[in-house]
């Protein structure tokens, strides 16, 4: 066999349920689970386009992460992958945010009282800010301000507020999406 000929074929991964012993490949997983993880994502982000990116991102870890082609319910697994990367993109997302609102927060309170035009605009920037927060619903807005200016992890907010983890994630993941939405409409 010739060299053009090798890279021309392609291996496709085989897959077995243990659940119902039904046999495919990747390429049929993946035909049938992309949908699904594209409504899920879009659901999730609102974004077609973070949806597509995160799909890819899930069934890549997917092929990886298999450790061998006979999974118990390769179905659940993949929803066990997206759901964490999910999980991981609301935490990475909440870090970025922190950052900037500390960085807000510090250029409010650096402000000289030498110069009173950046002090009327760093005014009215927290005012903005203020009022973007303010668009929240209120258990959303404590959840927040609970992670953001007291500290709190995730953790220690559904223990003190007896919510599921869950729960608290949404939260924040709602908040972080106003927060984004109201950033790229500032970069417009």
């Amino acid at each position: 066999m010739g060299q053009g000929e090798s890279e021309g074929r392609r291996i496709d991964l085989q897959i077995v349920s243990n659940d119902t012993g039904e046999r495919f490949s990747f390429t049929d997983f993946y035909r049938r689970e992309k949908p699904r993880l594209m409504r899920f994502f879009t659901r999730k982000l609102g974004n077609p386009a973070d949806a597509d990116e995160f799909s890819q991102e899930t069934l890549t870890r997917f092929v990886r992460a298999a450790p061998h082609p006979s999974l118990g319910s390769p179905r659940a697994y993949l929803t066990r992958i997206a759901t964490n990367l999910l999980r991981d993109h609301a935490e990475r997302g909440s870090t970025r945010i922190s950052r900037q609102l500390t960085l807000l927060e510090d250029g409010v309170n650096a402000i000289s009282s030498l110069d009173p035009h950046r002090d009327v605009q760093s005014r009215q920037e927290l005012a903005r800010w203020t009022a973007i927060l303010q668009q929240l619903a209120p258990r959303t807005l404590e959840i927040f301000l609970l992670n953001r200016l007291e500290g709190c992890s995730y953790r220690q907010i559904a223990s003190d507020l007896g919510e599921p983890l869950w729960v608290v994630q949404k939260h924040m993941l709602k908040a972080i999406r106003l927060i984004d939405r109201q950033r790229e409409a500032d970069n417009d």
